[in-house]
């Protein structure tokens, strides 16, 4: 069992709110007991997952799609999605949705969809997002250099792509004259002092700043530390879908395989010659309409994804590119499957005790 705080901070740290649409309801929507045993990862809250939550003691909800999208302005008995949040809120389930972000997070659903289809080469975001960094600089004796950077690590500062801990320490000397009133860590009231410190630099992603700085105050021996905060400019490799270069091409009929074996197989090609090798490859799980303009200024030769309607494929045929359709809910689900086993390594990896669970799927009349 663990504490609530513990099992959000777990997963903001995997798949961070930074990286949703501003409009977007990511992030707690109802907040249940404090102690979390039991995790239930399930695409959206529907009446089959509902039973479930209920039924088998589940105390947190994992879930891609926010089920509180627009504010709830009336409450009614009558209403079958108010009574399941209802009945949620007064088991004291709570329930955490990652939405946009889980689509443009490292790891996240277009990410799971290339390592289902086995590609292998160059990725890129096809809509890249700017994650806010800051530069987070302070400075102190030698003493006390591990306790603070222990502070910085553990509240999630010192993160650089797939690097944890990162730092950069000089050594120097710092003065400074305590002042009456002043209660000093070194020297002495009404005397310079000039002493020992050690300059540390650690980067910060936007959403882990307030509590970086907080913790190198409460860990720093000094009575009043300097911590200088740098702004840094940005451009990761994290957004929405994905392009892939592949190392190596692939044949349309590889291609069309692999993606048989995970999805139903729905192309449709342009009307013109098109290459029977793939060198570029687009995807985007769910819904691709707000990609397309990005998609053809990158000209790929094929793109996977949902959702869009006859004029948009007619304009990617015309493009020369051919368009796979993947149903939203069944092309999101296989992925959140594959981020369902990625979390349950890495419980295990940090030592969480708590039980992750997929949603059981719907079993369909052949």
């Amino acid at each position: 069992m663990e504490r609530l705080e513990t099992v959000i901070g777990f997963l903001e740290a995997i798949f961070p709110s930074s990286l949703a649409f501003p409009s977007d309801p990511t992030g707690l929507q109802i907040k249940g007991q404090d102690q979390v045993e039991k995790i239930l990862v399930a695409l959206e809250l529907n009446p089959r997952v509902f039973r479930q939550a209920i039924t088998e003691n589940y105390d947190f909800l994992y879930l891609h799609h926010p089920p509180i999208w627009e504010p709830i302005t009336s409450l009614s008995i009558d209403d079958p999605w108010l009574s399941m949040l209802g009945e949620l809120y007064h088991q004291k389930v709570s329930i955490l949705a990652h939405h946009t972000n889980l689509d443009s997070a490292k790891n996240g659903l277009a990410e799971q969809w290339i390592k289902i289809l086995s590609l292998e080469g160059k990725i890129q975001p096809l809509e890249p997002h700017s994650l806010r960094q800051f530069k987070v600089v302070t400075f102190v004796p030698p003493s006390h250099r591990d306790k603070v950077l222990e502070a910085c690590f553990s509240s999630g500062g010192g993160k650089i792509g797939n690097y944890e801990e990162c730092s950069f320490l000089l050594s120097g000397k710092g003065t400074f004259r305590p002042q009456e009133g002043a209660h000093p860590f070194l020297g002495k009231v009404g005397e310079r002092e000039e002493a020992e410190e050690i300059r540390i630099e650690v980067n910060v992603e936007e959403s882990f700043l307030p509590q970086v700085v907080e913790n190198i105050f409460s860990s720093h021996p000094y009575e009043q530390p300097v911590v200088d905060v740098y702004p840094l400019f940005s451009s990761g490799d994290t957004g929405l879908g994905r392009m892939v270069t592949l190392s190596s091409p692939v044949s349309q009929e590889e291609l069309e395989k692999r993606i048989s074996l995970a999805f139903p197989l729905v192309a449709h090609y342009p009307d013109i010659d098109f290459p029977i090798h793939y060198r570029k490859i687009a995807l985007c799980p769910g819904s691709g309409k707000s990609l397309l303009e990005r998609v053809i200024k990158e000209k790929p030769q094929a793109f996977l994804s949902g959702d869009l309607s006859h004029h948009d494929i007619a304009r990617l045929n015309l493009w020369g590119i051919t368009y796979y359709s993947i149903p939203h809910e069944e092309g999101e689900r296989k992925a959140l499957k594959e981020i369902y086993k990625y979390l349950k390594e890495e419980v295990a990896k940090q030592g969480l005790k708590v039980e992750l669970n997929f949603e059981t799927e719907e079993k369909r009349n052949e």
